[in-house]
Protein backbone atom coordinates (compact mmCIF):
# COMPACT_ATOMS: atom_id res chain seq x y z
CA UNK A 1 0.00 0.00 0.00
CA UNK A 2 1.31 3.42 -0.96
CA UNK A 3 1.72 5.94 1.85
CA UNK A 4 -0.51 9.01 1.57
CA UNK A 5 0.63 11.61 4.07
CA UNK A 6 -1.79 14.20 5.43
CA UNK A 7 -1.25 17.33 7.51
CA UNK A 8 -1.71 17.24 11.27
CA UNK A 9 -4.98 18.67 12.62
CA UNK A 10 -6.58 18.62 16.07
CA UNK A 11 -8.75 15.79 14.77
CA UNK A 12 -5.58 13.77 14.12
CA UNK A 13 -5.53 13.00 17.85
CA UNK A 14 -7.68 9.94 17.08
CA UNK A 15 -4.86 8.41 15.04
CA UNK A 16 -2.36 9.26 17.77
CA UNK A 17 -4.52 7.59 20.42
CA UNK A 18 -4.92 4.52 18.22
CA UNK A 19 -1.26 4.01 17.32
CA UNK A 20 1.15 6.01 19.51
CA UNK A 21 -0.40 6.66 22.91
CA UNK A 22 -0.90 2.95 23.82
CA UNK A 23 2.89 2.38 23.75
CA UNK A 24 3.37 4.84 26.67
CA UNK A 25 6.58 6.22 25.21
CA UNK A 26 8.89 8.40 27.31
CA UNK A 27 10.03 10.10 24.09
CA UNK A 28 8.87 13.73 24.40
CA UNK A 29 8.47 14.13 20.65
CA UNK A 30 5.75 11.51 20.51
CA UNK A 31 3.12 13.32 22.61
CA UNK A 32 0.26 14.60 20.48
CA UNK A 33 0.61 18.12 21.86
CA UNK A 34 4.26 18.21 20.81
CA UNK A 35 3.42 16.89 17.35
CA UNK A 36 0.62 19.42 16.87
CA UNK A 37 2.36 22.56 18.08
CA UNK A 38 5.56 21.85 16.13
CA UNK A 39 4.06 20.10 13.13
CA UNK A 40 1.69 22.64 11.65
CA UNK A 41 1.79 23.83 8.05
CA UNK A 42 2.74 20.39 6.77
CA UNK A 43 5.98 20.09 8.76
CA UNK A 44 4.76 16.85 10.33
CA UNK A 45 2.34 14.53 8.55
CA UNK A 46 0.61 11.22 9.31
CA UNK A 47 -0.03 8.27 6.99
CA UNK A 48 -1.94 5.13 7.99
CA UNK A 49 -1.23 1.81 6.28
CA UNK A 50 -1.22 -1.90 7.17
CA UNK A 51 -2.11 -1.33 10.84
CA UNK A 52 0.76 1.13 11.25
CA UNK A 53 1.04 4.89 11.59
CA UNK A 54 3.86 6.52 9.66
CA UNK A 55 5.09 9.99 10.58
CA UNK A 56 7.05 12.18 8.15
CA UNK A 57 8.88 15.33 9.19
CA UNK A 58 9.94 17.99 6.71
CA UNK A 59 11.44 21.15 8.23
CA UNK A 60 12.97 24.05 6.34
CA UNK A 61 16.62 23.46 5.56
CA UNK A 62 16.50 19.75 6.45
CA UNK A 63 16.12 16.57 4.41
CA UNK A 64 12.74 14.90 5.06
CA UNK A 65 12.86 11.95 7.44
CA UNK A 66 10.59 9.48 9.22
CA UNK A 67 10.02 8.50 12.81
CA UNK A 68 9.91 4.77 13.51
CA UNK A 69 6.66 3.17 12.37
CA UNK A 70 4.03 2.92 15.11
CA UNK A 71 2.26 -0.46 14.91
CA UNK A 72 -1.23 -0.92 16.32
CA UNK A 73 0.03 -3.85 18.42
CA UNK A 74 2.69 -6.54 18.62
CA UNK A 75 1.08 -8.68 15.92
CA UNK A 76 2.06 -6.28 13.11
CA UNK A 77 4.90 -7.31 10.78
CA UNK A 78 7.38 -4.63 11.82
CA UNK A 79 9.97 -5.55 9.20
CA UNK A 80 7.37 -4.95 6.52
CA UNK A 81 6.49 -1.60 8.05
CA UNK A 82 10.14 -0.52 7.98
CA UNK A 83 10.45 -1.55 4.36
CA UNK A 84 7.28 0.36 3.48
CA UNK A 85 8.91 3.47 4.87
CA UNK A 86 12.06 2.70 2.92
CA UNK A 87 10.17 2.40 -0.33
CA UNK A 88 8.36 5.68 0.26
CA UNK A 89 11.59 7.57 0.93
CA UNK A 90 13.08 6.13 -2.25
CA UNK A 91 10.00 7.24 -4.21
CA UNK A 92 10.57 10.88 -3.21
CA UNK A 93 14.29 10.67 -3.95
CA UNK A 94 15.52 10.86 -0.37
CA UNK A 95 17.91 8.57 1.50
CA UNK A 96 16.28 6.41 4.12
CA UNK A 97 16.45 7.99 7.58
CA UNK A 98 14.50 7.06 10.69
CA UNK A 99 15.03 9.54 13.52
CA UNK A 100 14.04 9.65 17.19
CA UNK A 101 14.04 5.87 17.39
CA UNK A 102 13.57 5.15 21.10
CA UNK A 103 12.27 2.28 23.22
CA UNK A 104 10.43 0.08 22.45
CA UNK A 105 10.84 0.75 18.73
CA UNK A 106 14.64 0.56 18.83
CA UNK A 107 14.46 -3.05 20.01
CA UNK A 108 11.72 -3.85 17.49
CA UNK A 109 13.78 -2.35 14.67
CA UNK A 110 16.97 -4.19 15.68
CA UNK A 111 15.16 -7.51 15.87
CA UNK A 112 13.07 -7.25 12.72
CA UNK A 113 15.41 -5.41 10.37
CA UNK A 114 19.14 -5.79 11.07
CA UNK A 115 19.82 -4.05 7.74
CA UNK A 116 19.16 -0.79 9.59
CA UNK A 117 22.11 0.72 11.45
CA UNK A 118 21.11 2.62 14.59
CA UNK A 119 23.35 5.44 15.80
CA UNK A 120 22.75 7.26 19.12
CA UNK A 121 21.98 10.98 18.68
CA UNK A 122 23.09 12.60 21.94
CA UNK A 123 21.79 16.02 20.88
CA UNK A 124 18.31 14.52 20.76
CA UNK A 125 18.30 12.71 24.12
CA UNK A 126 15.49 13.84 26.43
CA UNK A 127 16.44 14.94 29.95
CA UNK A 128 14.43 13.10 32.63
CA UNK A 129 14.17 14.22 36.26
CA UNK A 130 12.42 12.90 39.35
CA UNK A 131 9.37 15.06 40.02
CA UNK A 132 10.18 15.13 43.72
CA UNK A 133 13.65 16.48 42.99
CA UNK A 134 12.36 19.39 40.89
CA UNK A 135 9.63 20.10 43.42
CA UNK A 136 11.84 20.26 46.52
CA UNK A 137 15.23 21.13 44.95
CA UNK A 138 16.85 19.31 47.86
CA UNK A 139 20.51 18.33 47.88
CA UNK A 140 23.89 19.91 47.32
CA UNK A 141 23.71 19.76 43.52
CA UNK A 142 20.58 21.96 43.49
CA UNK A 143 21.77 24.38 46.14
CA UNK A 144 22.28 27.12 43.55
CA UNK A 145 18.68 26.80 42.34
CA UNK A 146 17.38 27.26 45.88
CA UNK A 147 19.56 30.33 46.32
CA UNK A 148 18.18 31.92 43.15
CA UNK A 149 14.61 31.32 44.29
CA UNK A 150 15.30 32.66 47.78
CA UNK A 151 16.76 35.81 46.24
CA UNK A 152 13.58 36.43 44.23
CA UNK A 153 11.39 35.79 47.28
CA UNK A 154 13.44 38.31 49.25
CA UNK A 155 13.67 41.01 46.57
CA UNK A 156 10.18 40.54 45.12
CA UNK A 157 7.83 39.44 47.92
CA UNK A 158 4.92 40.66 45.78
CA UNK A 159 5.49 37.95 43.15
CA UNK A 160 2.40 35.98 42.13
CA UNK A 161 2.13 32.54 40.53
CA UNK A 162 -0.94 32.20 38.32
CA UNK A 163 -2.47 29.32 36.40
CA UNK A 164 -2.00 29.88 32.68
CA UNK A 165 -5.21 30.49 30.72
CA UNK A 166 -6.03 31.72 27.19
CA UNK A 167 -6.44 35.19 28.74
CA UNK A 168 -2.64 35.33 29.18
CA UNK A 169 -2.02 34.93 25.44
CA UNK A 170 -1.04 38.52 24.58
CA UNK A 171 1.27 38.89 27.57
CA UNK A 172 2.97 35.56 26.90
CA UNK A 173 3.60 36.38 23.24
CA UNK A 174 4.97 39.80 24.22
CA UNK A 175 7.33 38.10 26.68
CA UNK A 176 8.33 35.55 24.03
CA UNK A 177 9.18 38.33 21.57
CA UNK A 178 11.24 40.04 24.27
CA UNK A 179 13.03 36.75 24.95
CA UNK A 180 13.82 36.36 21.23
CA UNK A 181 15.44 39.79 21.14
CA UNK A 182 17.78 38.70 23.94
CA UNK A 183 18.51 35.26 22.45
CA UNK A 184 18.91 35.78 18.72
CA UNK A 185 21.78 33.30 18.62
CA UNK A 186 19.58 30.38 19.75
CA UNK A 187 16.26 31.20 18.09
CA UNK A 188 15.12 28.06 16.28
CA UNK A 189 14.00 29.70 13.07
CA UNK A 190 13.71 26.56 10.95
CA UNK A 191 11.09 25.14 13.33
CA UNK A 192 9.16 28.45 13.56
CA UNK A 193 9.16 28.41 17.35
CA UNK A 194 6.96 31.50 17.70
CA UNK A 195 4.15 29.86 15.76
CA UNK A 196 4.52 26.76 17.95
CA UNK A 197 4.20 28.88 21.10
CA UNK A 198 1.10 30.56 19.66
CA UNK A 199 -0.43 27.22 18.73
CA UNK A 200 0.09 25.90 22.26
CA UNK A 201 -1.32 28.98 23.98
CA UNK A 202 -4.38 29.08 21.72
CA UNK A 203 -5.21 25.39 22.21
CA UNK A 204 -4.48 24.70 25.86
CA UNK A 205 -7.71 22.87 26.60
CA UNK A 206 -7.93 21.05 23.26
CA UNK A 207 -4.40 19.68 23.70
CA UNK A 208 -4.75 18.82 27.38
CA UNK A 209 -2.06 21.33 28.30
CA UNK A 210 -1.60 23.12 31.60
CA UNK A 211 0.67 25.98 32.49
CA UNK A 212 1.68 28.66 34.91
CA UNK A 213 3.12 32.14 34.92
CA UNK A 214 4.99 34.45 37.30
CA UNK A 215 3.91 38.04 37.75
CA UNK A 216 6.14 40.60 39.50
CA UNK A 217 4.95 44.15 40.10
CA UNK A 218 1.89 43.31 38.02
CA UNK A 219 4.01 42.41 34.96
CA UNK A 220 4.17 38.88 33.52
CA UNK A 221 7.81 37.79 33.78
CA UNK A 222 7.77 34.05 33.08
CA UNK A 223 5.48 31.34 31.76
CA UNK A 224 5.57 27.62 31.14
CA UNK A 225 3.41 25.06 29.34
CA UNK A 226 3.35 21.32 30.02
CA UNK A 227 1.19 18.24 30.29
CA UNK A 228 0.86 14.86 31.94
CA UNK A 229 1.76 12.45 29.14
CA UNK A 230 1.75 9.08 30.92
CA UNK A 231 -0.56 9.18 33.98
CA UNK A 232 1.36 8.47 37.15
CA UNK A 233 4.63 8.10 35.27
CA UNK A 234 5.69 11.12 33.21
CA UNK A 235 4.87 14.78 32.78
CA UNK A 236 6.50 16.94 30.13
CA UNK A 237 7.54 20.58 29.79
CA UNK A 238 6.92 21.90 26.28
CA UNK A 239 7.65 25.61 26.68
CA UNK A 240 9.42 27.68 29.32
CA UNK A 241 10.34 31.34 28.85
CA UNK A 242 11.37 34.07 31.28
CA UNK A 243 12.50 37.69 31.22
CA UNK A 244 16.23 38.34 31.36
CA UNK A 245 16.19 41.15 33.91
CA UNK A 246 15.49 39.07 37.04
CA UNK A 247 17.75 36.19 38.09
CA UNK A 248 16.07 33.02 39.26
CA UNK A 249 12.87 33.18 37.24
CA UNK A 250 13.54 29.86 35.51
CA UNK A 251 14.08 27.86 38.73
CA UNK A 252 11.02 29.53 40.26
CA UNK A 253 8.57 28.94 37.40
CA UNK A 254 9.87 25.38 37.03
CA UNK A 255 9.44 24.58 40.73
CA UNK A 256 6.00 26.18 41.04
CA UNK A 257 4.64 24.39 37.97
CA UNK A 258 5.93 21.03 39.17
CA UNK A 259 4.42 21.58 42.61
CA UNK A 260 1.06 22.52 41.11
CA UNK A 261 0.78 19.96 38.30
CA UNK A 262 3.33 17.15 38.50
CA UNK A 263 3.27 15.72 42.01
CA UNK A 264 1.32 12.68 40.80
CA UNK A 265 3.94 11.65 38.22
CA UNK A 266 7.32 10.07 38.88
CA UNK A 267 9.32 11.79 36.14
CA UNK A 268 9.49 15.15 34.40
CA UNK A 269 10.69 15.16 30.79
CA UNK A 270 12.28 18.52 29.89
CA UNK A 271 13.04 17.46 26.31
CA UNK A 272 16.35 17.62 24.41
CA UNK A 273 19.10 20.25 24.20
CA UNK A 274 19.48 20.11 20.37
CA UNK A 275 23.26 20.30 20.82
CA UNK A 276 23.05 23.93 21.98
CA UNK A 277 25.71 24.55 24.62
CA UNK A 278 23.59 26.90 26.71
CA UNK A 279 20.63 24.53 26.79
CA UNK A 280 22.83 21.55 27.64
CA UNK A 281 24.38 23.44 30.53
CA UNK A 282 20.98 24.58 31.81
CA UNK A 283 19.34 21.16 31.58
CA UNK A 284 22.35 19.41 33.12
CA UNK A 285 22.32 21.84 36.06
CA UNK A 286 19.05 20.30 37.29
CA UNK A 287 20.81 16.94 37.78
CA UNK A 288 18.86 14.64 35.42
CA UNK A 289 18.02 11.18 36.73
CA UNK A 290 18.24 9.55 33.31
CA UNK A 291 17.87 10.18 29.59
CA UNK A 292 15.34 8.98 27.06
CA UNK A 293 17.86 7.82 24.49
CA UNK A 294 17.07 8.29 20.81
CA UNK A 295 18.75 6.86 17.74
CA UNK A 296 18.99 7.65 14.05
CA UNK A 297 18.35 4.67 11.80
CA UNK A 298 19.72 4.33 8.30
CA UNK A 299 20.55 1.58 5.84
CA UNK A 300 24.12 0.37 6.27
CA UNK A 301 24.87 1.23 2.64
CA UNK A 302 23.04 2.20 -0.53
CA UNK A 303 23.14 -1.42 -1.72
CA UNK A 304 21.12 -2.42 1.31
CA UNK A 305 18.63 0.36 0.62
CA UNK A 306 18.05 -1.17 -2.77
CA UNK A 307 17.86 -4.63 -1.20
CA UNK A 308 15.17 -3.46 1.22
CA UNK A 309 13.09 -2.02 -1.59
CA UNK A 310 13.54 -5.22 -3.61
CA UNK A 311 12.30 -7.30 -0.68
CA UNK A 312 9.15 -5.18 -0.56
CA UNK A 313 8.51 -5.90 -4.23
CA UNK A 314 9.10 -9.63 -3.73
CA UNK A 315 6.62 -9.65 -0.88
CA UNK A 316 4.03 -8.03 -3.14
CA UNK A 317 4.36 -10.70 -5.85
Amino acid sequence: MELEFKDIKLSSRKLHEKYIKPWKCENAEFSFAHIYIWGGDGKIQFAEANDCLFVKLDFDGEVPFLWPPFPKDNTVDYAEAIKTGCKYMKSIGVKLMYRSVSAPFKEMMEKSCPEIHLEPNRNNFDYMYLSESLSTLKGKKLHGKRNHINKILKEHPDYIYEELTPAHYEECIALYDEWCMDHKEVTITQYDERTSVERALLNLEELGLTGGCIRIGGVLKAFTVGEQVIPGHMSQIHIEKAAKDIDGLYPLINQKYVQEHCTQTMYINREEDMGLEGLRKAKSSYNPTKFCEKYDGMAKCRVEVEALAAKVELCRK
